[in-house]
């Protein structure tokens, strides 16, 4: 690993970077972008349409502007023109473009500055910026023509699968719609077992613990939202990692998948609590490469077993359906439109696979005594094992004291 010589908090970031292509800023405006849009405009001109400018500035005062027309995205110099100035070094740039960093991670990891406009203004650049550079096109409603099953019939969008069904058709399921939802793999015992070490290291947690993560709810209590790395208070919830009911699972997307038992977060737990007023109790529409990372960490798994009734007054989660094969939109709940929006409704025992580049979200619970509980477990590429180091996260940036002391585990922080 590399030295943290930015002060980012991703000092894997800056040894990664140099395993992928480090791009010029003068020759990608000049020549690449070009090429770029000459092969696949046709991924980007209607979701650009009308789009303000977007420019971006080196500290040395170069600078280009990026428009959108009919005939796709075009670059020339000077920002006169561009209602968004990013200025950034060529480094952070070369990362953006690799995908290591989104713009949310350039300016969370204090990487980059918006200098004019805002950082919405460039995130409503970043899907057609992210198919132009990878050819992967952008999320929309006509995802509905791809989630199809094996006969090229329409997917049922909720059904689930018993613990024994058939796994060329789950396979299938979980590739396509990016999701799986399987009955009873583990039995109520089981559940209530799990359970029971979840509420001890509960008990052993407390707010400054920097691998919890805190919220405030209505009466101004805090409240622990999760729980990171659990084998330190558990040895049960930590030999989970290698359960062959869930691996064999979790292997349907790729047999060669491996449990992030020791990184990534390891085993953890989401806590779901009503009136939450602050922090990170409920999670808007987001992947988990949002910071940045995507060729890092994706294609990944993550396996959730369920403890307690997911329901919209406990709590659930939702994805939305072949997300994860498209770049999408960053939207707020209730901006979904005809979107294919898929809610899970799960009881004790049941397990969860999603993709982790899938958009999903885990919105407030509408009951007054939520308290679901879900167990999760994420499986990735060797090459991930290769690139981020044991107890670490791509994230961790998000969950360390920044200028102002804000710590991002922690509510009373924010």
């Amino acid at each position: 690993m590399g030295a943290d010589s930015t002060g980012s908090g991703l000092p894997w970031v800056e040894a990664i970077a140099d395993s992928f292509p480090r791009y010029s800023f003068d020759r990608f405006h000049g020549l690449e972008l070009g090429e770029l849009n000459a092969q696949r405009a046709k991924l980007v001109v209607d979701d650009l349409a009308g789009v303000p400018p977007l420019a971006f500035r080196l500290p040395d005062g170069r600078t280009y502007t990026w428009t959108a027309g009919p005939d796709g995205v075009t670059a020339v110099g000077g920002d006169a023109d561009a209602a968004a100035l990013v200025e950034l070094d060529e480094e952070t740039f070369s990362e953006y473009i690799n995908e290591l960093l989104t713009a949310t991670g350039c300016i969370r990891t204090r990487r980059a500055e918006i200098v004019r406009g805002s950082l919405q203004d460039w995130k409503r650049w970043e899907p057609a910026t992210r198919a132009l550079l990878t050819g992967r096109p952008i999320y929309t409603s006509a995802v509905r023509a791809s989630l199809v099953d094996r006969r090229g019939e329409p997917l049922d969008l909720q059904r689930s699968f018993p613990a024994d069904g058939d796994r060329d058709e789950m396979r299938h399921f979980l590739l396509t719609a990016g999701f799986l939802h399987v009955k009873g793999v583990y039995t109520a015992d089981e559940a209530a077992r799990f359970g029971a070490e979840v509420e001890y290291a509960r008990t052993r947690t407390t707010p400054e613990d920097h691998f919890s993560w805190w919220s405030v709810d209505a009466r101004g209590d805090e409240v622990v939202t999760r729980i990171n790395y659990l084998g330190r208070f558990s040895d049960t919830l930590q030999q989970l990692c290698f359960e062959p009911r869930m691996t064999e699972l979790a292997r349907l997307a790729d047999p060669a998948y491996r449990v992030c038992d020791d990184r990534l977060d390891g085993p953890m737990v989401f806590v779901k609590s009503s009136g939450i007023v602050k922090g990170n109790g409920n999670l808007g529409w987001h992947t988990d490469d949002g910071i940045g990372g995507h060729p890092v960490l994706c294609p990944l798994i993550q396996a959730g077993i369920q403890l307690d009734h997911a329901t919209p007054e406990n709590g659930q989660l939702m994805v939305l359906a072949g997300s994860h094969r498209y770049v999408s939109h960053w939207l707020a709940w209730g901006d979904e439109g005809d979107l294919p929006v898929v809610a899970l409704e799960t009881e004790p025992g049941d397990l969860t696979l999603h993709f982790g580049d899938i958009m999903h979200s885990t919105p407030p619970p509408t009951g007054p005594d939520a308290g679901r509980r879900a167990l999760y477990y994420k499986f990735s590429e060797e090459k991930t094992f290769t690139w981020v180091p044991s107890g670490a996260h791509y994230n961790d940036a998000l969950f360390h004291a920044d200028r102002t002391g804000r710590i991002g585990a922690r509510a009373t922080t924010h």
